[in-house]
């Protein structure tokens, strides 16, 4: 299955509306400015976790990402992401895997420059 690929809703002084999306099993994939931040509303009445996926190797090895815990019934948010998420060939690709996506939301904002 494909990633939900996400379009940022830009932050402003009078406030915005953030498209709300049930992502897909597979978990979510936007393009990373490092003024992102990604919303995640868990409606489950039971925990998830959320993983930013590391991009980069050291020394050609794979770098385990920690996942974050989301209460049930809470939102959490996430970020901003350095490059170290990049996904290997570049464009700013990052990943975020999610351990569940039964009643859960997510939306992907951005601060302007």
């Amino acid at each position: 299955m494909a990633r939900t690929s996400l379009t940022a809703t830009r932050l402003t002084a009078t406030g915005a509306a953030p498209a709300l999306v049930t992502p897909d099993a597979s978990g979510v994939t936007f393009r990373n400015t490092g003024r992102c931040f990604l919303m995640v509303l868990n409606g489950a009445a039971a925990p998830i976790e959320v993983t930013p996926v590391i991009g980069r190797q050291i020394k050609g090895q794979s770098v385990t990402s920690p996942p974050a815990p989301v209460a049930a019934g809470t939102t959490a948010i996430f970020g901003p992401f350095d490059d170290d998420y990049e996904q290997p060939g570049g464009k700013d690709l990052m990943y975020v895997n999610l351990s569940a996506v039964a009643d859960v939301k997510v939306a992907l904002l951005e601060m302007p420059l």
